[in-house]
């Protein structure tokens, strides 16, 4: 997460900071331990509480017990509330002003954001180191224009806009034409034979509108890609782009041709992205010196296969992901999943496999890293992520896998009344837990061992080598179901532990 001073107010990093705090369910805080790792006295935080109960993300801001807890809105999360959170910050909004519109003078841009002319000269300075340190741009003063090279200040507002805004909503309304744009990219989708998922479509959509206003705007990037050019000549006589190329015309005043195709969506027309695996790979030409750090398609192939063996978990769709991790180390900030400012949402996803299944994503980016170890390529730790989430989040079935990476568990319910409990786990686990219902008026422990793995009870039984014995106290569905959950857990953790032995071994 950046939060650098010169973006955000000390008040806004307070938020951040707590919000942080309060999103670690594992590591909750009482009031002391929140001033201390914010810094601030009770009754700041008292504020910053009050502050961030006022958007409407939040349902609540509740201590239970000593420690203060945070429940979102069911339709919400973090994610929606960094939204809110960067839509309200000053040094956002000039930015954004600044992109969509043209100001003659510094006091008509602070008329625009109902600030004082010195507020905006001290602002205008703070949002420049940040820019010229990430990005390397910054805010002209006399021309009031964004300064520096076309490709950061591209991708500094494709990362705005997609993380400020909801994927129901469209940035730039009345700008560009958001159903002329869709119609586009999926006359391209199809002509390219190549199936987009909604989030993608979703960020490719951000692409162009990013970059057709700066097109428009005279700003260029000044290469027409090879792709674009056999693109454009395969659909210049189709009557969908021509109506397209019309409309185009209207709006913009310039012509819907492979240079324009090459400005609205520049890096994917990179003559290595693959985004067909059949018509792409055979044609990928050799990789010339600049781009001797990108992993190959057939390498990224070559490491999903070693992942396949070493932990015995089938990768059904393996061409789709080598495809997806072959292009993100070819658009590294620019690939779909790096398009945020502030939050980064793979965190926890990522986090949930380190809980529940540590073993398996220490192998995974082991496996991943591979690739680059072996040809003396550096990988940095948040392109480690990138790949990594990128792994997790596309394999088909992943989680399905998980839970049949082991033999069914055999498992005894013996309850002490009309066996309700039981009954709802039989149908609603059967896929993962073979269930049975004790009904038998004698409790043979020694049978139950040499035939089950696991008994769930509500009566207190002998402890017994052999078997694992759950006792509750109130034996509901919800409860034990998530016994079961960490139990499976449990085991397939200890599966990987056993074929990552034996892999170490070969």
């Amino acid at each position: 997460m950046i939060t650098t001073k010169e973006l955000f107010s000390n008040q806004q990093l307070r938020s951040f900071n707590l919000l942080k705090l309060l999103n670690q369910e594992e590591h909750r805080c009482d009031y002391k331990d929140i001033c201390h790792h914010l810094n601030c006295s009770f009754l700041t935080l008292q504020t910053e509480i009050a502050h961030l109960s006022t958007f409407s993300e939040i349902k609540s801001l509740p201590y239970k017990g000593p420690y203060l807890t945070l429940d979102y809105q069911k339709e919400s999360g973090p994610q929606k509330l960094y939204q809110s959170i960067l839509l309200e910050t000053p040094s956002l909004r000039l930015i954004e002003a600044i992109f969509f519109e043209e100001f003659d003078s510094l006091d008509e841009l602070a008329e625009s954001l109902f600030i004082s002319l010195s507020t905006l000269k001290r602002l205008i300075k703070r949002t420049n180191h940040f820019l010229q340190l990430v990005y390397g741009c910054h805010i002209d003063f006399k021309s009031i224009t964004m300064i520096g090279k076309e490709e950061d200040i591209r991708l500094l507002y494709l990362k705005y806009f997609s993380e400020a805004y909801d994927c129901g909503q469209w940035p730039f309304v009345n700008r560009v034409n958001e159903r002329a744009v869709m119609r586009l990219i999926d006359l391209i989708a199809q002509q390219l034979d190549a199936p987009v998922s909604h989030f993608f479509f979703h960020h490719l959509k951000v692409v162009a509108g990013v970059n057709i206003i700066r097109f428009a705007k005279g700003y260029r990037i000044n290469y027409t890609y090879t792709r674009s050019t056999r693109l454009f000549q395969k659909l210049k006589e189709d009557p969908n782009l021509q109506e397209l190329a019309q409309l185009f015309w209207q709006d913009f005043a310039q012509p819907l041709d492979a240079l324009a195709l090459s400005e609205i969506f520049s890096t994917y027309f990179h003559q290595e992205i693959i985004v067909n695996t059949q018509d792409d790979v055979p044609q990928t030409p050799a990789l010339v010196p600049e781009e001797i750090n990108i992993i190959s398609y057939k390498e990224w192939l070559e490491t999903l296969e070693s992942i396949q063996k070493r932990l015995s978990l089938p990768i059904s769709n393996t061409k789709e992901i080598a495809k997806i991790l072959h292009n993100a180390t070819i658009l590294k900030e620019h690939d779909a999943y790096q398009s945020y400012l502030v939050y980064d949402y793979k965190e926890p996803y990522i986090d949930y496999f380190q809980k529940s299944y540590p073993l398996l994503l220490e192998a995974l980016k082991k496996a991943l890293l591979a690739p680059f170890t072996k040809r003396g390529i550096a990988c940095p730790e948040k392109q480690q992520q990138q790949l990594l989430y990128s792994l997790l989040v596309n394999w088909d079935n992943l989680f399905l896998h998980l839970s049949q990476a082991i033999s069914q568990q055999k498992v005894l319910v013996i309850e002490k009344g009309t066996r309700n409990t039981g009954q709802f786990l039989k149908a609603f686990t059967g896929q993962y837990f073979d269930i049975t219902i004790h009904d038998h008026y004698e409790i043979d422990m020694r049978a139950i061992r040499k035939k089950y793995d696991l008994v769930l009870t509500d009566i207190s039984l002998e402890k017994s080598e052999g078997i694992d014995i759950y006792f509750f106290s109130q034996l509901v569905p919800s409860v034990a179901l998530e016994e079961l959950n960490h139990y499976l857990k449990e085991k397939v953790e200890k599966h990987f532990m056993t074929c990552l032995a034996e892999t170490e071994e070969l």
